[in-house]
């Protein structure tokens, strides 16, 4: 079989640390190289990565003595990759007993799929292993620029980015993580990694991400409006950059502003409906500037004939559009 190389970016993680490698050492591949990526942390991270190499010779540890932010650690592992396949796996997640071999032996037999993806599961809390789904050989094929289409046309950007299996040669080809997009980067980089053939998604996870206080993505799922901006901010760079070459870029881009609009709509009607007036405006002033027709003329007509509580949150709605109306 082809070689694999898992980077593990580490920061004060030394507590899930040795499980996450663990994960990838019983997947049963032999030519794997581990490389551990600590970046300054402060508890016993590095201790606890120089033991773990210490028992196998394919984990290697490589240490910052300064902090300097997740996106360095992750285009350090970019240019570190060598084998033929790629993954970033950061040190709080797991991969799921057997995918990696899975995805491995897609990428040997279908040379035009440019990644692998797995299937979305809910993140798990605690340290023992959730429970796997039953089925887990199942796999389909993608268009790279089909799928773009359907997450744009549909606003289906539930992508399972945080851990993906990459061919070498095309994750080079594509480069580094973007630090213009801070919080959803790997859905950033699943887009850009598209544009260069087919994608693979399994019918189970790749990974499994464990949710904890310490998640750099728990502020962003809690707050609707930084959400939304996280998604534009992505969608943004994508078409300026790579996306912008698509045929129908420009249709794509405008469609998908119209979806965030939409969404900022509802998620203001939410707001306005639990009095919180400032955010719902907030919400508000995020819709209009995305697509201003949305706000005006909303996609959800039967909401300005329904009785009750949604007929007064038109009301409270019409009075905030009044009031930051520019």
């Amino acid at each position: 079989m082809t070689s694999v190389d898992i980077v593990i970016p580490c920061y004060n993680y030394a507590h899930f640390l040795p499980q996450c490698v663990q994960s990838v050492l019983v997947q049963g591949i032999e030519d794997v190289r581990i490389v551990i990526i600590d970046n300054a942390s402060t508890d016993n991270s590095v201790e606890v990565a120089h033991r773990l190499a210490a028992t196998d010779d394919r984990i290697e540890v490589i240490c910052h003595q300064v902090n300097v932010g997740s996106h360095a650690s992750f285009n350090e592992g970019v240019d570190l990759a060598r084998a033929d396949y790629f993954m970033i796996l950061c040190a709080d997640d797991l991969l799921m007993p057997g995918a990696l071999r899975l995805g491995m032996t897609l990428l040997d037999r279908f040379q035009e799929v440019s990644f692998v993806l797995g299937k979305h599961m809910a993140p798990w809390v605690g340290n023992d292993f959730p429970a796997l789904p039953a089925h887990a050989d199942g796999w389909t094929l993608t268009n790279g620029d089909r799928l773009i289409e359907t997450c744009c046309r549909k606003m289906k950007f539930n992508l399972t980015a945080h851990a993906m299996l990459v061919r070498t040669s095309v994750q080079k080809t594509v480069g580094h993580y973007r630090p213009s997009v801070p919080l959803l980067d790997d859905l950033e980089m699943a887009l850009r990694l598209a544009r260069h053939g087919s994608v693979a998604e399994l019918s189970v996870p790749l990974a499994i991400t464990r949710e904890h206080a310490t998640n750099i993505s728990q502020v962003m799922w809690h707050d609707a409006l930084r959400r939304l901006q996280e998604y534009e901010t992505v969608l943004k760079s994508f078409f300026a950059h790579e996306g912008g070459t698509m045929p129908n870029a420009s249709t794509l881009h405008r469609t998908v502003r119209h979806h965030l609009a939409a969404a900022a709509y509802w998620s203001a009607v939410s707001h306005l409906m639990r009095g919180k007036r400032a955010a719902g405006a907030e919400l508000l002033k995020f819709g209009r500037r995305l697509d201003q027709a949305s706000m005006l003329l909303p996609p959800i007509g039967h909401l300005f004939r329904m009785e009750g509580s949604l007929k007064r949150a038109r009301q409270v709605i019409l009075q905030v559009l009044a009031s930051t109306r520019p």
